[in-house]
């Protein structure tokens, strides 16, 4: 597995959160936090920053780049029960590109409904 695959001129790495895999333990420790890049749209840094603000984060886990809410759950886990409450990530995306576009286009939803 190639560590460091999204670090570019861009993009920052941020040591503050610990984020978890319910589904391996082991695994989860060599997750990397980066920064939104500097060379995203307007509106997908706004996004980001101003609706999602401390609640969303990006790491680099297992060749993807995963977004995360406040849970900081890198996969899928859990049925909902009381021993196994149910998590995910918000987004998993292959690219910086196909993350600014989900950014975009939730931007998007999002007007359509609110005044954000």
């Amino acid at each position: 597995m190639e560590k460091f695959k999204f670090l570019n001129e861009h993009v920052r790495i941020l040591n503050g959160e610990k984020p978890i895999d319910m589904n391996d333990r082991k695994s989860e420790y060599y997750a990397i936090q980066y920064d939104l890049p500097d060379n995203f749209s307007e509106k997908a840094k706004r996004h980001f920053y101003d609706y999602y603000g401390d609640t969303a984060f990006i790491f680099e886990y297992k060749g993807k780049l995963v977004v995360t809410d406040e849970s900081l759950w890198l996969t899928e886990y859990g049925d909902g029960s009381a021993d196994a409450p149910y998590g995910c990530p918000r987004w998993i995306c292959d690219s910086w590109e196909q993350l600014e576009k989900e950014l975009e286009n939730n931007c998007d939803e999002l007007a359509d409904w609110t005044d954000f």
